[in-house]
């Protein structure tokens, strides 16, 4: 048997005459070709981004921070040190492309937000373990307590860095301590 297809009706035909067995068959075959093509061309866009390689990003190094003696002018003794400030390491997300990086630590520190305010004091971050003679934000600790108990500091670019930062010292949970969290980021507009 010969199957022609009719032009102009678009049904096939056999020896002059409407095959339907056929017709529903090919149609069915050709409904079934479309749905599948457009379950692939929907799953596509999404395997593509699954598959897609991530982009390393430049990792900083850890940057070792202390709460000095003295001030960022004339730096005393370490009086306690403060874990490395790191950037996240993890999936971009948002407008990472746009959006400007920072690098944090939080330590709890054994001392009194007021034992640390009965002195001079200052927290200083290095560039890094291996440059730790090169400071790259300083910030004397002093300012206006917030009726939380919660101090908030400047730090500025030392050794023209590009880095400026900020850092929060509140009272522990256990009254005998101070949480720290520092925070630096390029200046905005710096080369980095």
């Amino acid at each position: 048997m010969r199957h022609l297809p009719n032009v102009a009706g678009n049904r096939f035909i056999h020896h002059g005459k409407e095959d339907p067995v056929t017709a529903r068959w090919h149609a069915r075959a050709a409904w079934t070709t479309i749905v599948l093509f457009a379950i692939a061309a929907l799953k596509i866009p999404s395997a593509v981004a699954q598959d897609a390689t991530p982009v390393a990003q430049p990792v900083s190094p850890a940057r070792p921070a202390h709460i000095h003696s003295g001030n960022c002018v004339e730096l005393g003794d370490v009086v306690v040190p403060l874990t490395d400030l790191t950037a996240p390491v993890s999936e971009v997300v948002g407008q990472a492309d746009r959006a400007t990086p920072a690098e944090s630590s939080f330590t709890n520190v054994p001392m009194t937000l007021d034992a640390i305010l009965g002195a001079d004091h200052a927290i200083n971050v290095h560039l890094s373990a291996s440059r730790i003679d090169t400071y790259i934000a300083c910030g004397e600790i002093g300012g206006v307590v917030d009726p939380s108990g919660t101090l908030v500091i400047g730090l500025r670019e030392e050794s023209d860095s590009g880095y400026t930062g900020i850092a929060f010292l509140s009272p522990g949970a256990d009254g005998a301590s101070t949480d720290v969290t520092v925070f630096i980021a390029p200046v905005i507009g710096a080369a980095g």
